[in-house]
């Protein structure tokens, strides 16, 4: 006992002598750019942010990179970083949601947009026809005043309403940089989506239009998967050596995001603002029918990928064990590749390469990812619980009289059953929480949907908590329904009867 009382008050006093390691850094003053010099920096995945910031920063080299403007946002009130770098109408507009943050007043350096295009895509020319007749006519700075202004009822896309004789464009987007590109309560909005709606009419072509992360958008080009993409990209000369780039239709520029030193903090009880974060989070926008629609992908993802996953890790298992020595062989690497790759690189090599050049859905190749995924798992596991049972069992069924086929399904599966679906059941809730990171490839999954509310709400906190309650319930959910499916299986738990004899 003492010497467990000693050993907590050593871990006690280094813990305290640690403390200070971990403690927020000091605040910074910044008055111009240069004072940013060896500042901790933050910008979203997949942009040149740093880049370019490092080109007019000096020592700028610590960056920080998320996936989302609200991630960013909240790292930099919780003094995670000191300065968020975006485009000047992504910061503008959420230093307008958030008083806590500014857009610090001397900009980094000029930025223009664009649409990007495969290389040598003849579809080129034909947007920059449209948006050279749209610069003069006045319709790109008309669509400029529209989804920068303030007023939200004008912020409508336009319907497809025309013949499309042309053909169709296949047209990825980034989804989190409103007021770009976003997902409203209807769906997609934002002035790049607009845009590329009229000038698609111009060309009398359809539109498909796809959501994507943006560190996706210029695979989805090289795999053939799009013909344009945009979501607020800097046209770069970098960018130019992998993609096409249409003529620039908004110049902006790239800012600082700051805290705002003279923000006061309101007053509002906690309960206040849980009341309007569930607001913002469930009721603005109908935003529950978007959670509503997550989930419900996630539950088909899981169910199938779940039970093709079974069946898929039994017929392994079984050709792994009663295969030819080649057919063995080339389980046992397939099976070895396949654990030794992390689910989210086996997925998006699955969409951009595999499927690269193939007409499927996003979904279907999600479901097939990870029911190969879950089926690889599942073999290992199958062949641990039928290694359990003594191959005395088998000889004794034989010589009893029984087939080889009655003898693997009537006496040594049940036995192995109860050794192997204890394991099956975890490693199912495992893949269940794992198909999160289906948003990859432009899934629009329970996670997916939090990071699109949260990046219009700006807040992080309350949209993820939702999601991993909602995850909470899903995983409790299933191990009770699978815990009842492992008793009726499990032969210790049914009757035991010897058949001729009668009971009194």
């Amino acid at each position: 006992m003492q010497k467990k009382i000693f050993s907590l008050l050593i871990f006690l006093a280094t813990l305290l002598t640690l403390l200070p390691c971990f403690a927020a850094n000091e605040e910074k003053s910044f008055k111009t750019l240069n004072d940013f010099s060896g500042a901790r920096f933050s910008t979203l995945n997949g942009t040149v942010a740093d880049k370019l910031t490092q080109s007019v920063i000096p020592n700028s080299d610590n960056f920080v990179y998320y996936y989302t403007v609200a991630d960013g946002i909240m790292a930099l009130k919780s003094n995670k970083v000191d300065a968020f770098v975006l485009d000047d109408p992504i910061c503008r507009l959420a230093a307008a949601r958030n008083p806590e943050v500014m857009v610090f007043h001397e900009p980094v350096m000029p930025d223009q947009y664009g649409f990007a295009f495969p290389k040598g895509s003849p579809l080129r020319n034909k947007f920059n026809t449209v948006l050279r007749k749209f610069s003069e006519d006045g319709t790109l700075q008309n669509l400029r005043d529209i989804w920068l202004g303030a007023d939200e009822s004008k912020k409508v896309l336009l319907k497809q309403d025309w013949p499309g004789k042309n053909g169709t464009i296949r047209y990825y987007h980034d989804y989190l940089v409103e007021p770009i590109v976003y997902v409203g309560a209807d769906g997609p909005l934002g002035l790049e989506i607009d845009l590329a709606l009229r000038i698609a009419k111009e060309l009398d072509m359809k539109i498909e239009l796809t959501k994507c992360e943006f560190g996706g958008l210029i695979a989805s080009l090289q795999s053939g998967k799009a013909d344009v993409v945009s979501g607020s990209m800097s046209i770069t000369e970098e960018r130019k050596k992998s993609v096409d780039f249409a003529d620039s239709h908004y110049k902006a520029a790239l800012v600082l995001l700051v805290r705002n030193d003279s923000y006061v903090a309101s007053n509002e009880s906690f309960i206040d603002s849980v009341k309007a974060s569930f607001e913002k989070t469930f009721i603005v926008e109908n935003r529950w029918k978007l959670i509503v629609d997550g989930l419900l992908v996630t539950i088909l993802i899981s169910a199938c990928a779940g039970i093709g996953g079974l069946f898929l890790g039994f017929l392994l298992c079984m050709l792994k064990r009663e295969g030819s020595k080649p057919v063995r062989n080339f389980i046992n690497t397939f099976i070895r590749l396949l654990k030794s790759t992390p689910i989210v690189v086996f997925l998006m090599i699955a969409y951009y390469i595999i499927f690269g050049s193939v007409n499927i859905s996003a979904l279907w190749v999600a479901i097939l990812a990870f029911t190969i995924n879950f089926g690889v798992y599942a073999a290992e596991t199958y062949s641990t619980g039928l290694d359990t049972v003594d191959n005395g069992q088998r000889e004794a069924a034989l010589a009893l009289g029984y087939t080889p086929k009655q003898t693997f399904w009537k006496v040594i599966f049940p036995q192995a059953a109860r050794h192997f679906l204890p394991i099956l059941k975890g490693d199912f809730i495992a893949m269940v929480k794992e198909t999160s990171i289906v948003g990859y490839i432009s899934v629009q999954d329970l996670t997916m949907v939090s990071d699109i509310i949260h990046s219009r709400t700006m807040e992080a906190f309350f949209p993820l908590l939702v999601t991993a309650m909602i995850y909470l319930i899903i995983a409790n959910m299933l191990t009770t329904v699978l815990d009842i499916i492992e008793i009726k299986i499990d032969p210790k738990h049914g009757k035991r009867t010897v058949k001729g004899v009668k009971m009194q």
